[in-house]
């Protein structure tokens, strides 16, 4: 069973895991990476500030890809 968003480190667009460390005693590499303001901007208002958007959509997004 897909576990919801709040339970789970998902990515908020496109619902993969985020693998996001920041949580963990290791740095993560969401603290390092530069999110387009307008991709936060596809976040469910709810979402936001909650979840990493996810290495896989921030890539798509930089090169013009549908997300």
């Amino acid at each position: 069973m897909m576990k919801t968003l709040e339970e789970s480190n998902h990515c908020p667009l496109c619902q993969q895991e985020n693998c996001c460390a920041v949580s963990s005693t290791k740095d993560c590499w969401c603290m390092n990476e530069a999110v387009p303001r307008q991709l936060i901007d596809k976040v469910v208002t709810g979402n936001k500030d909650k979840h990493c958007i996810c290495q896989a959509c921030i890539e798509k997004f930089k090169l013009g890809k549908e997300i």
